[in-house]
This record gives C-alpha cells, structure tokens and sequence, in this order.
C-alpha cells in the first residue's frame, strides 16, 4: 500500500521547481533581450560617431576650399644651360 501523504507533496515539489525553472528562464531571457538591445544602441553610437566625423571633415574641406580658392597651376620652364666656352681648358 502507497503513502498517500507523499504523492501530494511529490506533486507540489515538482510544481515548485517548474515554476522555478520558467522564472529563471524569463530571466535569461529578459537578461538576453536587454544584452541585445545594448549591442544594438553601441552600434548605433558607433555609426553616429563615424558619420559625425566623416560630416566633420567633409565641412573642414569645404571651407579650406572656400578659403583657399581654386587651385591655380602655374607652369615652369626650364632653360638649359649653355654649355661653357672653355670647358675643355
């Protein structure tokens, strides 16, 4: 014959560690999504600060050409030089 007492209790025993099991689950899952959601916002940090840079330079550019003005080309001429009359004295 069974012990009657122990089936409830076995039952309840089982029912706490369920619930235990589905609580640390949701918190790994909370801890996962939260994780997620971090690496997501530290790139989008990282994005904003390398086209805050690019943006950055682009305007740096911009005005040391307005500055500056167009570059202007100037071209050289090289005269040769004449060779010497009394090289070979």
């Amino acid at each position: 014959m069974e012990n009657p007492p122990a089936a409830p209790a076995y039952d309840a025993q089982r029912e706490l560690e369920q619930r235990a099991l589905r609580n640390v689950r949701s918190l790994l899952d909370k801890l996962e999504t939260a994780e997620a959601r971090s690496s997501r916002r530290n790139l989008r940090l990282v994005v904003l600060v390398l086209a805050g840079m690019a943006a950055a330079v682009a305007l740096g550019a911009l005005a040391f050409w307005l500055v500056r003005g167009p570059v202007q080309t100037h071209s050289v001429t090289i005269v040769p030089a004449r060779p010497a009359a009394n090289a070979s004295r």
